[in-house]
């Protein structure tokens, strides 16, 4: 077979053996490109590609992971606010001091407490509170006795509409709430 194509050669012009040459460098450079060349500039796309998304992917989990430090943050500083185990606080008792405090004692309807209820590690005690006829500051400065308490409670839900009759008091009703690690 080489021996034949060896023939061949000699017998060809000068002409000939150019453009013989020319085509044959032409299919060797075209066999090159798509073997070589064009396997290795899609691979060379596809890992560029992948390294955009994984730096994307890195700046999203760094965004993450200081949102988690600000929020593990937040909630070390909720904890400590949290009663610990061994001492008792009994969020109803809280709510009756409070509106004895705030002068609305009398002004209860409803004191219901809720049963309580443990969602992640954490009992919720919640308390709804209904109150009839109270005015704007006495409301105001029963939020404010909520909020300085001396655990974490908090108003989970407050709804209020004056009365028909006399548009000065209010009618509200109040879900109170307090955790503590179980």
């Amino acid at each position: 077979m080489m021996q034949m194509l060896k023939e061949r050669w000699q017998h060809f012009s000068q002409r000939e053996r150019l453009i013989v040459s020319a085509g044959g460098a032409m299919v060797a450079a075209a066999l090159i490109f798509l073997l070589i060349i064009d396997p290795l500039m899609a691979t060379i796309d596809k890992l560029d590609r992948q390294a955009r998304r994984k730096a994307k992917d890195s700046q999203e989990l760094a965004l993450v992971a200081q949102e988690y430090v600000i929020k593990q943050a937040r909630i070390a500083k909720l904890e400590q606010r949290m009663p610990s185990p061994p001492a008792q606080f009994s969020l109803l008792a809280f709510i009756e001091e409070a509106t004895t405090a705030t002068q609305i004692r009398d002004r209860i309807v409803g004191l219901q407490p809720q049963a309580p209820i443990v969602i992640q590690g954490y009992q919720e005690t919640a308390v709804d509170l209904r109150l009839d006829g109270v005015s704007l500051p006495q409301l105001l400065a029963l939020l404010v006795a909520i909020e300085q308490a001396p655990y974490d409670v908090r108003v989970h839900h407050l709804q209020m509409k004056p009365k028909y009759d006399n548009p000065v008091n209010l009618d509200a009703t109040l879900k109170i709430v307090t955790y503590a690690k179980v």
